[in-house]
Protein backbone atom coordinates (compact mmCIF):
# COMPACT_ATOMS: atom_id res chain seq x y z
CA UNK A 1 0.00 0.00 0.00
CA UNK A 2 0.88 3.59 -0.79
CA UNK A 3 1.90 5.91 2.71
CA UNK A 4 -0.53 7.64 2.32
CA UNK A 5 -3.26 5.08 2.09
CA UNK A 6 -1.12 3.21 4.60
CA UNK A 7 -1.86 6.56 6.88
CA UNK A 8 -5.96 6.85 5.86
CA UNK A 9 -6.71 3.08 7.14
CA UNK A 10 -4.05 3.87 10.07
CA UNK A 11 -5.58 6.50 11.41
CA UNK A 12 -4.12 7.72 14.87
CA UNK A 13 -5.37 5.90 18.40
CA UNK A 14 -4.93 3.00 20.29
CA UNK A 15 -1.23 2.67 22.02
CA UNK A 16 1.43 0.23 21.01
CA UNK A 17 0.82 -1.04 17.64
CA UNK A 18 -3.13 -1.35 18.43
CA UNK A 19 -3.92 0.73 14.91
CA UNK A 20 -2.58 -1.61 12.63
CA UNK A 21 -5.63 -4.65 12.30
CA UNK A 22 -7.83 -1.43 10.65
CA UNK A 23 -5.21 -1.20 8.28
CA UNK A 24 -4.67 -5.00 7.59
CA UNK A 25 -9.32 -4.93 7.81
CA UNK A 26 -9.09 -2.58 5.52
CA UNK A 27 -7.18 -3.51 3.00
CA UNK A 28 -8.89 -3.84 -0.81
CA UNK A 29 -8.70 -5.44 -4.05
CA UNK A 30 -6.41 -3.01 -5.36
CA UNK A 31 -3.58 -3.73 -2.38
CA UNK A 32 -0.90 -6.51 -2.51
CA UNK A 33 -2.25 -9.82 -0.73
CA UNK A 34 -1.46 -13.96 -0.90
CA UNK A 35 -3.56 -15.24 -3.57
CA UNK A 36 -5.99 -18.22 -2.58
CA UNK A 37 -4.68 -21.18 -3.49
CA UNK A 38 -1.29 -20.15 -2.43
CA UNK A 39 1.21 -22.89 -2.10
CA UNK A 40 3.79 -21.02 -0.25
CA UNK A 41 3.68 -20.74 3.74
CA UNK A 42 3.85 -17.31 5.46
CA UNK A 43 6.24 -16.49 8.63
CA UNK A 44 4.58 -12.94 10.84
CA UNK A 45 7.12 -12.04 12.89
CA UNK A 46 5.68 -10.44 16.10
CA UNK A 47 2.43 -11.49 17.93
CA UNK A 48 1.39 -7.95 18.91
CA UNK A 49 -2.11 -7.25 17.69
CA UNK A 50 -1.26 -6.24 13.80
CA UNK A 51 0.93 -9.72 13.96
CA UNK A 52 -2.30 -11.75 15.59
CA UNK A 53 -4.61 -9.74 12.85
CA UNK A 54 -2.06 -10.53 9.46
CA UNK A 55 -1.91 -14.33 10.82
CA UNK A 56 -5.51 -14.77 11.42
CA UNK A 57 -6.62 -13.67 8.06
CA UNK A 58 -3.97 -15.63 6.60
CA UNK A 59 -5.48 -18.92 8.56
CA UNK A 60 -8.81 -18.43 7.80
CA UNK A 61 -7.76 -18.35 4.06
CA UNK A 62 -6.16 -21.50 4.00
CA UNK A 63 -2.48 -20.21 3.83
CA UNK A 64 0.10 -22.00 6.12
CA UNK A 65 1.39 -19.43 8.59
CA UNK A 66 3.98 -19.43 11.67
CA UNK A 67 3.99 -16.53 14.21
CA UNK A 68 7.47 -16.22 15.88
CA UNK A 69 6.77 -14.06 19.18
CA UNK A 70 10.20 -13.15 20.87
CA UNK A 71 8.18 -12.51 24.06
CA UNK A 72 7.03 -15.53 26.35
CA UNK A 73 2.88 -14.41 25.77
CA UNK A 74 1.17 -12.74 23.40
CA UNK A 75 -0.45 -9.13 22.88
CA UNK A 76 2.94 -7.06 22.49
CA UNK A 77 2.03 -3.48 23.76
CA UNK A 78 -1.56 -4.47 25.16
CA UNK A 79 -0.56 -6.00 28.30
CA UNK A 80 -2.90 -6.96 30.86
CA UNK A 81 -2.25 -6.84 34.77
CA UNK A 82 -4.32 -10.12 35.62
CA UNK A 83 -2.61 -12.34 33.16
CA UNK A 84 0.74 -11.31 34.46
CA UNK A 85 2.45 -13.74 36.81
CA UNK A 86 5.50 -12.13 37.80
CA UNK A 87 5.89 -11.57 41.80
CA UNK A 88 5.86 -7.79 41.22
CA UNK A 89 2.64 -7.92 39.23
CA UNK A 90 0.43 -10.42 41.62
CA UNK A 91 1.94 -8.40 44.67
CA UNK A 92 0.29 -4.72 43.32
CA UNK A 93 -2.64 -7.33 41.96
CA UNK A 94 -3.27 -8.66 45.41
CA UNK A 95 -2.91 -5.51 47.21
CA UNK A 96 -5.38 -3.29 44.91
CA UNK A 97 -8.75 -1.97 45.15
CA UNK A 98 -9.06 -1.53 41.96
CA UNK A 99 -12.59 -3.72 40.78
CA UNK A 100 -11.37 -2.82 37.13
CA UNK A 101 -9.19 -4.16 34.76
CA UNK A 102 -5.81 -2.49 34.81
CA UNK A 103 -3.45 -2.31 31.86
CA UNK A 104 0.15 -2.24 31.51
CA UNK A 105 -0.38 -0.98 28.03
CA UNK A 106 -3.02 0.13 25.80
CA UNK A 107 -5.99 0.92 28.05
CA UNK A 108 -8.42 3.21 26.18
CA UNK A 109 -10.70 2.51 22.95
CA UNK A 110 -10.77 5.49 20.52
CA UNK A 111 -13.53 5.09 18.40
CA UNK A 112 -16.20 2.75 18.91
CA UNK A 113 -16.70 2.44 14.96
CA UNK A 114 -12.81 2.09 14.58
CA UNK A 115 -11.21 -1.66 13.88
CA UNK A 116 -10.63 -2.46 17.78
CA UNK A 117 -13.94 -1.00 18.74
CA UNK A 118 -15.64 -2.97 16.52
CA UNK A 119 -13.87 -6.50 17.65
CA UNK A 120 -15.02 -5.60 20.82
CA UNK A 121 -18.80 -4.11 20.13
CA UNK A 122 -19.15 -8.28 18.13
CA UNK A 123 -17.49 -9.92 20.62
CA UNK A 124 -20.58 -8.48 23.15
CA UNK A 125 -18.25 -6.77 25.57
CA UNK A 126 -19.96 -4.07 27.92
CA UNK A 127 -17.60 -0.51 27.55
CA UNK A 128 -18.10 2.77 29.20
CA UNK A 129 -17.63 5.79 27.29
CA UNK A 130 -15.43 8.60 29.00
CA UNK A 131 -16.84 12.45 28.96
CA UNK A 132 -15.04 14.52 27.03
CA UNK A 133 -16.01 17.54 30.00
CA UNK A 134 -14.71 15.04 32.63
CA UNK A 135 -11.17 16.69 31.66
CA UNK A 136 -9.22 18.27 34.10
CA UNK A 137 -6.55 20.85 33.15
CA UNK A 138 -3.25 22.04 35.54
CA UNK A 139 -2.40 25.27 34.68
CA UNK A 140 -0.06 27.27 37.43
CA UNK A 141 -0.74 24.03 39.64
CA UNK A 142 -4.56 24.36 39.32
CA UNK A 143 -6.32 21.60 38.31
CA UNK A 144 -9.17 23.19 36.64
CA UNK A 145 -12.29 21.43 34.74
CA UNK A 146 -12.84 23.60 30.88
CA UNK A 147 -15.55 25.39 32.06
CA UNK A 148 -13.45 26.78 35.10
CA UNK A 149 -11.12 28.13 32.10
CA UNK A 150 -13.50 29.40 29.63
CA UNK A 151 -11.47 32.92 30.02
CA UNK A 152 -8.06 31.71 30.11
CA UNK A 153 -6.22 32.74 27.10
CA UNK A 154 -3.36 30.36 27.86
CA UNK A 155 -5.79 27.93 27.72
CA UNK A 156 -8.03 28.62 24.84
CA UNK A 157 -4.69 28.99 22.88
CA UNK A 158 -4.16 25.15 23.55
CA UNK A 159 -7.51 24.08 22.49
CA UNK A 160 -7.64 26.07 19.42
CA UNK A 161 -4.42 24.54 18.54
CA UNK A 162 -5.91 21.41 19.07
CA UNK A 163 -8.84 21.56 17.15
CA UNK A 164 -7.20 23.22 14.08
CA UNK A 165 -3.96 20.99 14.20
CA UNK A 166 -5.61 18.35 11.15
CA UNK A 167 -5.40 21.40 8.84
CA UNK A 168 -2.03 22.91 10.08
CA UNK A 169 0.53 22.86 7.08
CA UNK A 170 3.77 24.07 9.11
CA UNK A 171 7.03 21.89 8.80
CA UNK A 172 7.61 22.66 12.46
CA UNK A 173 7.30 21.16 15.42
CA UNK A 174 4.29 21.11 17.78
CA UNK A 175 5.43 23.48 20.10
CA UNK A 176 6.68 25.71 17.46
CA UNK A 177 3.52 25.86 15.70
CA UNK A 178 1.33 26.51 18.31
CA UNK A 179 3.87 29.45 19.68
CA UNK A 180 1.65 29.06 22.75
CA UNK A 181 3.34 31.12 26.44
CA UNK A 182 5.55 29.61 28.51
CA UNK A 183 2.64 28.78 30.95
CA UNK A 184 0.69 27.12 28.43
CA UNK A 185 3.97 24.77 27.31
CA UNK A 186 3.06 22.26 29.69
CA UNK A 187 -0.88 21.38 28.81
CA UNK A 188 0.34 21.78 25.20
CA UNK A 189 2.80 19.28 25.45
CA UNK A 190 0.20 17.08 27.37
CA UNK A 191 -2.16 17.08 24.93
CA UNK A 192 -0.51 17.31 21.48
CA UNK A 193 2.96 15.93 22.71
CA UNK A 194 2.39 13.02 25.27
CA UNK A 195 -0.70 11.99 23.98
CA UNK A 196 1.04 11.06 20.73
CA UNK A 197 3.64 9.40 22.12
CA UNK A 198 6.99 11.82 22.04
CA UNK A 199 6.75 15.34 23.38
CA UNK A 200 5.74 18.84 21.55
CA UNK A 201 9.20 19.42 20.35
CA UNK A 202 10.10 16.70 18.69
CA UNK A 203 6.95 15.64 16.71
CA UNK A 204 6.20 17.28 13.22
CA UNK A 205 3.27 19.30 12.80
CA UNK A 206 2.42 18.37 9.17
CA UNK A 207 3.19 14.53 9.78
CA UNK A 208 0.76 15.02 12.42
CA UNK A 209 -1.94 16.78 10.59
CA UNK A 210 -1.79 14.18 7.90
CA UNK A 211 -2.47 11.60 9.61
CA UNK A 212 -5.41 13.11 11.56
CA UNK A 213 -6.98 14.24 8.54
CA UNK A 214 -7.59 10.95 7.44
CA UNK A 215 -8.99 9.46 10.61
CA UNK A 216 -12.46 8.38 10.03
CA UNK A 217 -13.70 6.57 12.76
CA UNK A 218 -16.16 8.46 15.52
CA UNK A 219 -13.57 9.36 17.99
CA UNK A 220 -15.43 8.57 21.03
CA UNK A 221 -13.00 6.94 23.85
CA UNK A 222 -14.29 4.11 26.07
CA UNK A 223 -12.75 1.83 28.03
CA UNK A 224 -13.81 -2.10 28.58
CA UNK A 225 -16.38 -2.35 31.74
CA UNK A 226 -14.77 -6.05 33.08
CA UNK A 227 -13.08 -7.64 30.29
CA UNK A 228 -8.81 -7.36 30.45
CA UNK A 229 -7.78 -6.38 26.82
CA UNK A 230 -4.83 -9.21 26.82
CA UNK A 231 -8.42 -11.80 27.43
CA UNK A 232 -9.80 -10.05 24.13
CA UNK A 233 -6.81 -10.58 22.34
CA UNK A 234 -6.89 -14.00 22.63
CA UNK A 235 -10.39 -14.62 22.49
CA UNK A 236 -10.34 -12.80 19.26
CA UNK A 237 -7.15 -14.49 17.81
CA UNK A 238 -7.70 -17.88 19.54
CA UNK A 239 -7.71 -19.98 16.20
CA UNK A 240 -3.83 -18.62 15.67
CA UNK A 241 -2.69 -19.56 18.79
CA UNK A 242 -1.17 -23.08 17.80
CA UNK A 243 0.63 -21.52 15.49
CA UNK A 244 2.87 -19.07 17.93
CA UNK A 245 6.25 -20.38 18.78
CA UNK A 246 6.72 -18.07 22.22
CA UNK A 247 10.56 -17.11 23.01
CA UNK A 248 11.53 -16.85 19.88
CA UNK A 249 13.79 -13.66 19.28
CA UNK A 250 14.30 -12.71 14.87
CA UNK A 251 18.19 -11.54 14.37
CA UNK A 252 18.64 -12.39 10.90
CA UNK A 253 16.77 -12.48 7.78
CA UNK A 254 17.97 -13.51 4.63
CA UNK A 255 15.69 -12.49 2.01
CA UNK A 256 18.28 -12.58 -0.72
CA UNK A 257 16.70 -15.65 -2.81
CA UNK A 258 12.79 -17.11 -3.47
CA UNK A 259 12.62 -18.85 0.00
CA UNK A 260 13.70 -16.75 2.73
CA UNK A 261 15.25 -17.76 6.23
CA UNK A 262 14.68 -15.89 8.86
CA UNK A 263 17.28 -17.00 12.01
CA UNK A 264 16.96 -17.04 15.74
CA UNK A 265 18.79 -15.94 18.79
CA UNK A 266 19.73 -19.40 19.28
CA UNK A 267 20.56 -19.77 15.73
CA UNK A 268 17.61 -21.93 14.59
CA UNK A 269 16.01 -20.85 11.38
CA UNK A 270 12.92 -20.98 9.51
CA UNK A 271 11.94 -20.70 5.88
CA UNK A 272 8.91 -19.25 3.93
CA UNK A 273 7.95 -18.09 0.93
CA UNK A 274 6.77 -14.49 2.28
CA UNK A 275 6.90 -12.80 5.36
CA UNK A 276 5.36 -10.12 7.73
CA UNK A 277 7.37 -7.89 10.02
CA UNK A 278 4.99 -6.33 13.13
CA UNK A 279 8.28 -5.45 15.46
CA UNK A 280 8.25 -2.06 17.40
CA UNK A 281 9.81 0.44 15.10
CA UNK A 282 12.33 0.98 17.52
CA UNK A 283 13.94 -2.77 17.30
CA UNK A 284 13.96 -1.69 13.38
CA UNK A 285 15.48 1.60 14.37
CA UNK A 286 17.82 0.27 16.63
CA UNK A 287 19.23 -2.87 13.95
CA UNK A 288 17.56 -5.86 16.07
CA UNK A 289 16.85 -7.45 13.37
CA UNK A 290 19.69 -7.84 10.15
CA UNK A 291 18.55 -8.10 6.68
CA UNK A 292 20.49 -9.71 3.87
CA UNK A 293 20.66 -7.64 1.36
CA UNK A 294 19.95 -4.43 3.65
CA UNK A 295 16.53 -3.01 3.00
CA UNK A 296 15.89 -0.85 0.34
CA UNK A 297 16.67 3.34 0.65
CA UNK A 298 13.12 3.63 0.30
CA UNK A 299 12.28 1.89 3.47
CA UNK A 300 14.92 2.87 5.51
CA UNK A 301 13.88 6.73 4.34
CA UNK A 302 10.85 5.95 5.63
CA UNK A 303 11.60 4.75 8.55
CA UNK A 304 14.32 7.27 9.57
CA UNK A 305 11.09 10.04 9.00
CA UNK A 306 9.24 8.38 12.51
CA UNK A 307 10.51 8.48 16.06
CA UNK A 308 9.63 5.96 19.01
CA UNK A 309 10.20 7.47 22.16
CA UNK A 310 10.74 5.73 26.32
CA UNK A 311 7.57 5.07 27.58
CA UNK A 312 6.54 4.40 31.34
CA UNK A 313 3.06 3.49 32.90
CA UNK A 314 2.81 3.53 36.44
CA UNK A 315 -0.04 2.25 38.62
CA UNK A 316 -1.14 3.96 42.11
CA UNK A 317 -3.52 3.43 44.81
CA UNK A 318 -4.90 5.53 47.00
CA UNK A 319 -7.12 5.87 50.14
CA UNK A 320 -9.20 8.20 48.98
CA UNK A 321 -9.70 10.02 45.74
CA UNK A 322 -8.44 13.75 45.69
CA UNK A 323 -8.69 14.56 42.13
CA UNK A 324 -12.53 14.56 41.47
CA UNK A 325 -14.52 11.27 41.48
CA UNK A 326 -15.77 12.31 38.25
CA UNK A 327 -12.58 12.96 36.52
CA UNK A 328 -11.30 11.73 33.55
CA UNK A 329 -8.07 12.51 32.14
CA UNK A 330 -5.96 15.02 33.96
CA UNK A 331 -3.82 17.35 31.38
CA UNK A 332 -0.52 19.17 31.87
CA UNK A 333 1.50 18.03 34.45
CA UNK A 334 5.21 17.95 33.74
CA UNK A 335 6.28 14.78 35.55
CA UNK A 336 3.56 13.06 34.10
CA UNK A 337 1.41 14.77 31.30
CA UNK A 338 -1.49 12.21 31.37
CA UNK A 339 -3.47 11.25 34.49
CA UNK A 340 -5.97 9.01 33.60
CA UNK A 341 -8.65 8.27 36.71
CA UNK A 342 -9.02 4.70 35.21
CA UNK A 343 -12.01 3.87 37.35
CA UNK A 344 -13.96 6.48 35.87
CA UNK A 345 -17.64 4.75 35.11
CA UNK A 346 -16.46 1.29 35.78
CA UNK A 347 -15.56 1.17 39.64
CA UNK A 348 -17.01 1.68 43.38
CA UNK A 349 -14.34 3.40 44.63
CA UNK A 350 -11.86 5.41 41.77
CA UNK A 351 -9.02 4.95 44.04
CA UNK A 352 -6.64 4.19 41.54
CA UNK A 353 -4.70 6.43 38.96
CA UNK A 354 -3.29 5.08 35.44
CA UNK A 355 -0.44 7.43 34.70
CA UNK A 356 1.44 7.46 31.29
CA UNK A 357 4.74 9.59 29.73
CA UNK A 358 6.52 9.00 26.98
CA UNK A 359 9.53 11.34 25.73
CA UNK A 360 12.63 13.10 27.63
CA UNK A 361 10.57 12.78 31.18
CA UNK A 362 9.82 8.95 30.32
CA UNK A 363 13.80 8.63 30.26
CA UNK A 364 14.41 10.13 33.27
CA UNK A 365 11.62 8.44 35.19
CA UNK A 366 13.07 5.10 33.79
CA UNK A 367 16.81 6.06 35.21
CA UNK A 368 15.53 6.16 38.60
CA UNK A 369 13.88 2.97 40.95
CA UNK A 370 10.22 2.32 41.18
CA UNK A 371 10.47 3.60 44.35
CA UNK A 372 12.06 7.25 43.32
CA UNK A 373 9.28 6.95 40.27
CA UNK A 374 6.66 6.67 42.70
CA UNK A 375 8.08 9.45 45.03
CA UNK A 376 8.25 11.84 41.64
CA UNK A 377 4.81 11.39 40.76
CA UNK A 378 3.44 12.03 44.18
CA UNK A 379 5.81 15.68 44.85
CA UNK A 380 4.28 16.46 41.47
CA UNK A 381 0.75 15.63 42.50
CA UNK A 382 1.29 17.08 45.97
CA UNK A 383 2.11 20.57 44.25
CA UNK A 384 -1.29 20.32 42.23
CA UNK A 385 -3.32 18.96 45.19
CA UNK A 386 -2.18 20.64 48.52
CA UNK A 387 -0.36 17.27 49.56
CA UNK A 388 -2.87 15.13 49.08
CA UNK A 389 -1.01 12.82 46.88
CA UNK A 390 1.77 11.70 49.68
CA UNK A 391 -1.49 11.79 52.39
CA UNK A 392 -3.40 9.62 50.51
CA UNK A 393 -1.04 7.13 48.69
CA UNK A 394 -1.67 3.37 49.72
CA UNK A 395 0.76 1.52 51.76
CA UNK A 396 1.93 -1.99 52.77
CA UNK A 397 0.67 -2.28 56.44
CA UNK A 398 2.24 -5.52 56.87
CA UNK A 399 5.36 -3.12 56.42
CA UNK A 400 5.26 0.15 58.26
CA UNK A 401 8.84 0.01 59.07
CA UNK A 402 9.98 0.52 55.29
CA UNK A 403 9.52 3.66 53.79
CA UNK A 404 9.25 2.23 50.18
CA UNK A 405 5.85 0.23 51.05
CA UNK A 406 4.27 2.25 48.72
CA UNK A 407 1.58 0.16 47.15
CA UNK A 408 2.44 1.00 43.14
CA UNK A 409 2.76 -0.05 39.85
CA UNK A 410 5.82 -0.20 37.34
CA UNK A 411 5.86 -0.54 33.57
CA UNK A 412 8.85 0.15 31.92
CA UNK A 413 8.21 -0.26 28.27
CA UNK A 414 11.75 1.75 27.94
CA UNK A 415 14.04 -1.40 29.66
CA UNK A 416 11.70 -3.95 27.50
CA UNK A 417 13.90 -5.51 25.60
CA UNK A 418 11.47 -6.49 23.37
CA UNK A 419 9.46 -3.68 23.02
CA UNK A 420 12.09 -0.39 24.06
CA UNK A 421 9.31 2.30 24.25
CA UNK A 422 5.80 3.24 23.08
CA UNK A 423 4.48 4.13 19.66
CA UNK A 424 5.54 5.81 16.74
CA UNK A 425 5.31 9.24 16.08
CA UNK A 426 6.02 11.76 12.70
CA UNK A 427 9.66 13.33 13.56
CA UNK A 428 9.83 17.21 12.21
CA UNK A 429 10.27 17.33 8.47
CA UNK A 430 8.12 14.15 8.13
Amino acid sequence: MKRRKALEHLGIGLTAGMVMPGFLASCQKDDPGPEVPYSGNVIVIGAGAAGLYAADILRVKGIRVTVLEAASQPGGRVRSLRNQTDVQYQTFSNASQADFPIELGAEVIYGSNSSWGKIISDLGIITKEIDSAAARYVLENSAKKATDLSADADYLAVQNFLSTLPDNTSSASIINAAGVSSRAQALLNSQAGNFYGSQADKIGAKGLAESLKLITHDQKQLTTFSNPWQDILVSRFNGILPEIKYNTVVKKIDWSSNVITVTDSNNKSYTATKIIITVPLAILKEGGITFTPALPSATTGAISKFGMDAAVRLVLDFKSNFWGLDSSFIWGGTTIPQYFNSGVNRSKYFRTMSLTVYGQKAQELSALSDYDKTLAVLAELDAIYNGDGTKYIRRDLNNVSNDSNIISLVKDWTTDEFTKGGFSYPLVGA
